[in-house]
């Protein structure tokens, strides 16, 4: 969706309703020069007005959530699911946890807020995304006949209260604690009444008119000296800003949140933006609600567009007073209005179109595709010399007697091979499919090793063929650096030591390496050993292509992306180790030609068969029910035929598509005597792999060379 050469980063920190406004409305009216990154905590943005219809369970996680990982690939969006540390305003780049620092030209904020609780104590409902975990994990040891607390008894207060006296009705009892002498202070005395009525319907006991203090052996301490025994407290109350906006240097207000100017500027760094819970507006204070933030997301969009191209900004009203809707359970809900009051099935069933409505805004959005499949660019003019040295800085390793490289950098790397040890060499090289450049550059250094774990060999050297589109050359060095040391830290991890490499401007980022490998000749592992009667084991779940080619039509969902990218970017470093320590006789590395492809180029070197079980094969969350839909990578037809030529004719199925699937990063395929077998599936998924036996070994029928189990 991007269009144009990079101009203006704007990075999207947080993942609140204002910033998915923000993204629907790029993705609607794309914005030539701009680049847009969404750092978001979780991948998936829990809507609050469905919080308490999720709870009830009127709701699946789908319907409630909107799923960031199809929305930026309709906005064209760059998505790093990361928790930011801090943010740099002098050198303008965002710190997240375990990752280079994100640059940007703009920054917009809408991290929302944290409870303003004691920290002694309670489970607070904001963030929502944590608070539904720990929920999950209170319902799985909630004692029975126990009693729990919901500490604030404003709008949010009440409607969970009620929500949670439907979902454990039976199992617990509801308390409803808050200061103010009844529920629901801010409302008209009519929707007071109806809220105590339907509290008490639901069998929620009312504390009200007194503050609670804090949680813990059991009891949650009153202000007037009293205790109320409960078995957990969740915390409803105000909220104040994250921490790390105050320490930022930001001008923040009481509770931390940035003050901003009616055009969501930041009064003290003109390059910033926040909206949210985390804002505070000069002169236009208003609660802290889920309503003004997606009212905020129109606003803050024309805003940014307009600081990237230079032009005045706008400032935004917001309303005085907005349509409060509660949902009430048992199919009915309570709405207000100044003094305007209304309540009943009615107001639920129109409060549930309002949310679904508001939802599918995001859930439709699909990214504009090219006529043709995505395919790689060619490479053009080298990288300049002040680019590559800055973004290389700091990745020479200690010197080494064996290896002479970037400690002391000259036209080529020098590599003395120990007495007796065999060199394995093999490259590897591909366009990014990720717009994420420090986890493409994991992933591209983690497949370029695959092959060396496939020999047996220990990782020794690598060299880096590394290309980005023109840019500023700031841009430029921001985005080789994140590849680089991204690649440069799995290296290390699986003892492989960066020596050079070549970089080039292209259409498009692309990185590669050629990489090097040792072991003794006698202990390589070959395609050709495999045995009839040997197990065969496969390492790592199959999925990526169609995951990718998913979520290039922006129908991949976040937790689909997350699971593919975890098991793209670990190398096969620790399954080669386990497989070694259980006889492995044979093995081969699951990448491009699929796992059909890939096995058949071992069957025809052992000059055997092998008979697979179709339902043993581990496949990435989401593989196998976008396969049914039609989604493949543009090679898997070619791979299809190498499957039908395996098979001795026609193969169809729906285990097919996975089999041909096209791998990044894949995992090991390896035969081993199956009285060995049990045991290394152990150790591999005690290491955390999703290993499986998924067929053995057998004796070749004519030209048949697969068959099923």
């Amino acid at each position: 969706m991007r269009t144009g050469p990079v101009e203006t980063d704007i990075v999207l920190l947080g993942a609140g309703h204002a910033h998915v406004e923000v993204l629907r409305r790029f993705a609607m009216r794309p914005a030539r020069g701009l680049r847009i990154t969404l750092i978001a905590r979780e991948p998936h943005t829990p809507y609050s007005g469905m919080l308490p219809g999720l709870v009830r369970g009127d709701y699946a996680f789908d319907e409630a959530h909107i799923d960031l990982a199809p929305l930026a690939a309709a906005s064209g969006a760059r998505l790093i699911l990361a928790e930011a540390i801090s943010v740099e305003l002098a050198a303008r780049t965002v710190t997240v946890s375990g990752r280079t620092a994100t640059a940007y030209d703009l920054l917009s904020i809408d991290v929302g807020g944290v409870p303003d609780m004691p920290a002694s104590g309670g489970i607070p409902v904001k963030p929502i995304g944590r608070f539904l975990e720990r929920l999950a994990s209170l319902e799985a040891h909630l004692e029975p006949g126990s009693r729990l607390a919901v500490v604030g008894a404003g709008a949010g207060g009440t409607e969970l209260a009620l929500a949670l006296a439907h979902r454990f009705a039976g199992r617990a009892r509801i308390v409803l604690v808050g200061r103010d002498p009844q529920p629901l202070p801010a409302a008209p005395a009519r929707a007071q009444a109806v809220a105590r009525a339907a509290l008490a319907q639901a069998g929620v006991e009312l504390v009200c008119g007194v503050a609670a203090l804090a949680h813990g052996e059991g009891r949650l301490r009153l202000a007037d000296g009293g205790a109320l025994a409960v078995q957990e407290a969740l915390w409803v109350t105000g909220v104040r800003a994250p921490d790390f906006l105050v320490r930022s240097g930001l001008a923040c207000g009481a509770g931390g949140f940035v003050r901003v100017a009616p055009s969501l500027q930041s009064l003290s760094h003109a390059g910033v933006f926040a909206a949210g819970d985390c804002a505070a507006i000069e002169g236009a204070g208003r609660p802290k609600s889920g309503v003004w933030a997606v009212r905020a997301g129109a606003p803050l969009a024309a805003n940014l567009r307009r600081a990237a191209a230079g032009r005045p900004l706008r400032p935004w009203h917001p309303q005085r007073r907005a349509l409060a809707i509660l949902g009430l359970g048992d199919g009915r809900a309570l709405a207000w209005r100044g003094d305007w009051t209304f309540s009943g099935r009615a107001v639920w069933r129109w409060k549930d179109r309002i949310d679904r409505n508001w939802m599918a805004m995001y859930a439709r959005l699909r990214p504009m595709l090219p006529a043709e499949p995505m395919r790689c660019g060619g490479c053009g003019a080298k990288v300049g010399a002040e680019v590559l040295t800055a973004s290389l800085a700091g990745m020479a390793g200690p010197a080494r007697p064996d290896i002479v490289g970037l400690e002391a950098p000259d036209d080529a790397a020098i590599t003395l091979p120990p007495p007796g040890l065999a060199v394995v060499q093999s490259v590897d090289h591909f366009r990014a499919f990720l717009d994420d450049p420090f986890v493409f550059g994991e992933i591209a250094a983690a497949h370029a090793l695959s092959d060396i774990h496939a020999m047996g060999a220990q990782p020794w050297t690598a060299m880096a063929i590394a290309a980005v589109p023109a840019m500023p050359p700031a841009k430029m060095r921001a985005d080789l650096a994140a590849m680089m040391q991204g690649a440069a830290g799995v290296l290390r991890g699986d003892g492989c030591v960066l020596v050079g490499g070549h970089s080039a401007e292209a259409a498009e980022a692309a990185l590669g390496f050629s990489v090097t490998g040792l072991v003794a000749p006698e202990r390589a592992w070959r395609k050709s050993g495999l045995r009839p009667g040997d197990a065969l084991l496969l390492t790592k779940p199959l999925g990526t292509g169609i995951v990718l080619a998913a979520q290039m039509r922006g129908l991949a969902r976040a937790r689909w992306l997350e699971a593919a990218v975890a098991g793209m970017r670990t190398t096969n470093a620790t399954a080669a180790r386990i497989l070694r320590d259980h006889g492995t006789g044979a093995c081969t590395d699951v990448t491009g030609f699929g796992l059909a492809g890939h096995l058949l180029e071992m069957l025809l070197a052992s000059e055997a068969a092998a008979r697979l079980i179709p339902d043993a094969l581990p496949l990435l969350p989401g593989a196998a029910e976008l396969a049914g839909r039609g989604i493949a990578s543009t090679l898997a037809p070619e791979n299809l035929r190498l499957l039908q030529r395996a098979f001795g004719g026609e193969a169809s199925g729906p285990w097919s598509p996975l089999l041909v699937d096209p791998q990044t990063s894949g995992g090991l395929l390896a035969g081993l005597p199956r009285s060995q077998s049990g045991a290394c599936v152990a150790a591999l998924r005690a290491a955390g792999a999703q290993a499986a036996v998924i067929g053995e070994v057998v004796r070749p029928d004519g030209r048949v060379r697969l068959f099923l189990q």
